[in-house]
């Protein structure tokens, strides 16, 4: 199975690996502990036990990729990579003059655990993950519905990693969509 040691600043081992099925428990304890801050910042899917042990299940049919960073059998980060384009991106960034194509280009939605932030970790996942993706033939990374321009420290995370600003769009808060060419 392909995974990576990564490092927190304080020194500490995680791995990031793909979610497998036996990581439905550990995957909903994560969910459950988010912070209302973090989950209003995160949306993708439901944030509950339930939909973690959906999502461990129908790993063979998903379209999209999921990793956990892990310490044992704690979950204290979750990436989905997609695969397909979702009609949202593709037309704002269609709109931003950016045709983006289900394989090169490939949707991104992170969340690490709220005691997790400003650890290292997120960065460590980030430089494994972009060398993984971009070896499989990906040619950028596009946040799953942008990032809150209120989100100041994801927009500077975002921007350390080498993404791009592609511009914003309006709903329940204003977002900026964010690229990132491999």
């Amino acid at each position: 199975m392909l995974q990576f040691p990564i490092k927190a600043k304080d020194g500490r081992d995680f791995l990031l690996r793909p979610l497998n099925q036996q990581d439905a428990f550990a995957l909903g304890a994560f969910f459950v502990a988010l912070s209302d801050a973090t989950r209003s910042r995160f949306g993708p899917h439901p944030l509950t036990n339930e939909y973690a042990q959906h999502l461990c299940g129908a790993l063979a049919s998903d379209s999209a990729k999921r990793w956990i960073i892990c310490d044992d059998s704690l979950v204290v980060g979750y990436f989905i990579f997609e695969q397909q384009i979702l009609e949202p991106e593709y037309q704002r960034f269609y709109g931003q003059g950016v045709s983006l194509q289900a394989g090169l280009d490939v949707i991104l939605a992170p969340c690490i655990a709220d005691d997790y932030q400003n650890a290292g970790l997120a960065m460590a996942a980030m430089q494994a993950l972009m060398a993984e993706f971009k070896r499989q033939g990906a040619r950028s990374l596009v946040l799953m519905g942008g990032t809150q321009q209120s989100n100041h420290r994801a927009r500077h995370f975002y921007q350390r990693c080498g993404f791009d600003e592609y511009g914003g769009f309006q709903t329940e808060v204003y977002n900026i969509d964010m690229r990132l060419i491999l």
